[in-house]
């Protein structure tokens, strides 16, 4: 299954960049998407490659519907951001890779930021994978519109929150 999003962050690039090594903006993302933030920690310098790991966990009413009987209390994501060093133009890549505990259900995306004045072009490709026998692609299908959007939710809270950073 496919995700694919297009956004545009009125913030630049390089303060984008810093945002997904934040403990806070990770924290101000799960607010806005009903979550909780249980750890974050980030490898690596953010002048150049690093690394930054959230444990979430997700409410069972954020749950989709079909995927509920296999997580009826809810489930715990681990999120790992892998962000590049600056190619020769400045642009990043972010490959996220995200694993939901205890089910066998998984997402990959990749997020291309490219500076374009000062805003930064956000461009998502990814995909939601599940491996449950017979009815895995079903929820892979149902869960690909929550990821999307809570992947064009990041994009948007990027600019919310550091704007109110001054």
């Amino acid at each position: 299954m496919a995700i694919s999003e297009n956004v545009v962050v009125n913030a630049p690039l390089e303060k984008v960049v810093a945002a997904f090594a934040s403990e806070d903006f990770a924290r101000f993302v799960s607010d806005r998407l009903g979550i909780s933030l249980d750890s974050f920690s980030v490898d690596g310098d953010t002048a150049g490659a690093y690394t930054a790991t959230a444990q979430r966990g997700v409410p069972a009413d954020r749950v989709p519907d079909m995927a509920k009987k296999f997580v009826s209390k809810g489930l715990s994501l681990t999120q790992t951001d892998a962000v590049s060093a600056p190619a020769a133009d400045g642009s990043r890549t972010v490959t996220s890779d995200i694993k939901a505990g205890g089910v066998p259900i998984s997402a990959t995306a990749t997020q291309k930021l490219t500076a374009d004045g000062d805003k930064t072009n956000v461009a998502v490709s990814g995909e939601v994978n599940s491996s449950i026998p017979f009815v895995g692609g079903k929820i892979a299908k149902a869960a690909e519109p929550f990821a999307g959007k809570a992947l064009t939710k990041v994009a948007r809270s990027l600019e919310e929150w550091i704007a109110s950073q001054g």
